[in-house]
């Protein structure tokens, strides 16, 4: 079907015509051979009808009258050709005559009729008369026909054969106006010189004039509109190779500029400039005035000759210069911090005084990196400057903080954050009274990490409040079945995040070890978010839970603050505790700290215990409990763990 659909129209002509002329002719050749068949077999059978008919009276009455002898009355039909048998019978069915012709074996067909004799007087039946016909004038009548109808049918197909070419021959011009229209090249004009002057076909040819002069233009047309969009492109492609190396606020390169100009010469000697503390003049002046500060810097930079580049918010860069040295490179560098450090800039009629750090990469292979390690490195110290020193391992440092910081997330998502369990005993009893839960994370072989070594690194991812969550889900499901009160150390981010406080709620309410759990909060991180932590903490005390304060006696000890929170006990920190022998101002401090607590009704204990000494010591003081390795050192209390 789809080969029909895609067919040549000459083809699909002839196709439709053929068929059109077949069911015609095969209408007319079915209904004239029915009629002349029937025309043919009826006019036979009425002459073998007419024979019968002569005779039949004479030999009914033969009959009747008894006489068998039949033969000569009968002659004048059974001595014609056509005749093939007469056979005669009376009523019993006995044959009284029977005659055939001697050459009977005939290749025509045969017609053959009966009919009953009758009785003359009464009509009653008396015998039967049977006679077999020959159908020769049938059968030649219609050979005659299938002749005819056998040079019909050829002249037709000779007849359609000649219009299939002839067909051919009218749609030719078709044909070659395809040709011409295939064979256009753009730029050239088709000429129809076509031989034939049928008024479709010039109808054609003129519609195809047309639509090439349409072409021609529109190609002129879009031939412009190339030239404009070419020149636009080539304006735009300007503007977004600025945008992309060029910094919009200042005009300066930019960190990709300099990234590709450092892949194109042997110097990779490189300084990035930070602008000290500038969100504290953002947040002063605005962001505008900020932003115009930076301009301001970018050109003085660009007046000094050091070609800068604009690679941060507030971070410039620069190359050594091919001419110069490491050694003059440095002192350009140190040049620019004095000039800068007695340079005076405006935001609106205020005068600005900018300082600013640098880190220095000399003759790097990763210089941007390099630079930025010193740069860091140079804050930290507090110095104008630094210079990258690769032996001194600060990258080490960062991939074993990658590595630690991996470690922890596989030790998450393979359950491997453990609890330990560290006794913290009554000083006036000396039993066990609580424990304080210890983070873990236990290695494949079995080996514990200890948290010093992760807790910093995940506090500075997104992992940290994941071990939150999890040290309370296990701390709180270990003491569902115990009667001790157990600590719970939470980081004050850890009270400022929404999901870690819902958190904690759901599985204090789910074991129901609310009035048994103590948070502790670091003291020595300080408390920025005061009414949110406040707030935290009235929410958690709603359920049952107390809060204690640990490391008190460092970082900032705002005696203020601890009464506003409301906590319940105060850990003193172990760097008293430990030294309170040695010490008489570490006792002071103790002293202090105890009193304190005695007279706002908390209680108090003590870390770091690790001698009897110690521990006769903060007894006697009247510190409530106690705890360390020598009242006892950190355990697994569920073995599954160990």
């Amino acid at each position: 079907m789809n080969r029909f659909k895609n067919a040549r129209l000459s083809t699909k002509l002839f196709a439709a015509l053929t068929l059109v002329t077949l069911i015609i002719f095969t209408t007319i050749t079915l209904v004239t051979f029915f009629i002349v068949r029937d025309l043919t077999i009826t006019s036979q059978k009425e002459k073998a009808t007419l024979l019968i008919d002569t005779v039949n009276p004479t030999v009914s009455l033969a009959l009747f009258l008894g006489i068998h002898d039949l033969g000569e009355k009968l002659s004048t039909i059974t001595q014609r050709n056509e005749v093939i048998a007469l056979k005669v019978s009376d009523a019993k069915g006995k044959v009284i005559l029977n005659y055939q012709q001697y050459d009977a074996s005939s290749s025509y067909d045969t017609i053959q009729i009966t009919e009953n004799l009758m009785e003359p007087s009464s009509l009653k039946v008396i015998g039967t008369i049977t006679l077999t016909y020959s159908g020769e004038e049938f059968t030649k009548t219609m050979n005659r026909f299938y002749t005819l109808y056998g040079w019909i049918t050829l002249s037709v197909f000779t007849v359609l054969w000649l219009m299939m070419l002839w067909i051919n021959r009218l749609l030719l011009p078709i044909k070659l106006i395809a040709q011409k229209v295939r064979n256009f090249k753009p730029g050239k004009k088709i000429i129809f010189d076509i031989p034939y002057t049928q008024r479709e076909f010039t109808q054609i040819i003129h519609s195809f004039e047309a639509m090439q002069e349409s072409v021609i233009t529109y190609a002129e047309e879009i031939e412009s509109i190339n030239k404009n969009l070419e020149i636009k492109i080539t304006e735009q492609t300007r503007e977004a190779i600025r945008h992309l190396y060029y910094d919009n606020l200042t005009a300066l390169p930019n960190r990709i500029k300099l990234q590709e100009d450092l892949q194109l010469k042997d110097i990779n000697t490189v300084a990035i400039l930070n602008i000290d503390d500038f969100k504290e003049i953002n947040d002063f002046f605005g962001i505008d005035a900020g932003d115009w500060l930076l301009t301001q810097i970018a050109h003085w930079l660009s007046e000094m000759k050091l070609k800068p580049y604009r690679i941060g918010g507030d971070e410039f860069a620069f190359r050594m210069r091919e001419e110069s040295s490491h050694a003059e490179f440095r002192h350009d560098i140190e040049m620019l911090l004095a000039l800068l450090s007695e340079k005076f800039f405006m935001i609106a009629e205020e005068t600005v005084h900018v300082r600013a750090t640098v880190g220095i990469a000399i003759d790097s292979d990763k210089p941007l990196i390099h630079a930025d390690v010193a740069l860091n490195k140079a804050r930290s110290a507090k110095h104008p400057y630094s210079v990258y020193d690769r032996s001194e391992g600060i990258e080490q440092q960062y991939q074993t903080n990658i590595a630690m910081s991996a470690q922890i997330r596989q030790a998450l998502v393979e359950h491997r954050i453990v609890c330990q369990y560290q006794p913290i005993v009554s000083c006036e009893s000396g039993k066990i009274a609580k424990y304080e839960t210890l983070v873990r994370i236990q290695n494949e072989d079995g080996s514990l990490i200890a948290p010093y070594d992760f807790l910093p690194i995940a506090q500075k991812t997104k992992l940290y409040h994941h071990i939150t969550q999890e040290v309370v889900y296990q701390a709180c499901h270990l003491f569902i079945t115990r009667n001790e009160q157990f600590s719970i150390n939470l980081s004050i981010s850890d009270m400022l995040d929404g999901r870690t406080v819902t958190t904690i709620e759901n599985i204090l309410r789910q074991t129901g070890t609310a009035n048994r759990v103590i948070f502790e909060i670091l003291e020595s991180e300080g408390i920025e978010n005061f009414d949110e932590a406040a707030s935290f903490i009235a929410r958690m005390k709603a359920l049952g839970v107390k809060f204690a304060i640990d490391d008190f006696g460092t970082g900032y000890s705002n005696f203020e603050n601890i009464l506003k929170l409301n906590v319940d006990i105060l850990k003193i920190d172990g760097s008293l505790i430990k030294s309170i022998n040695e010490n008489p101002r570490n006792r002071i401090v103790v002293e202090a700290i105890v009193d304190f607590a005695h007279r706002i009704g908390i209680d108090t204990v003590a870390e770091f215990v690790s001698s009897e000494e110690i521990l006769q010591n903060v007894t006697d003081l009247g510190i409530t409990y106690a705890q360390g390795f020598h009242t006892g050192k950190p355990q697994f209390l569920n073995q599954q763990l160990m």
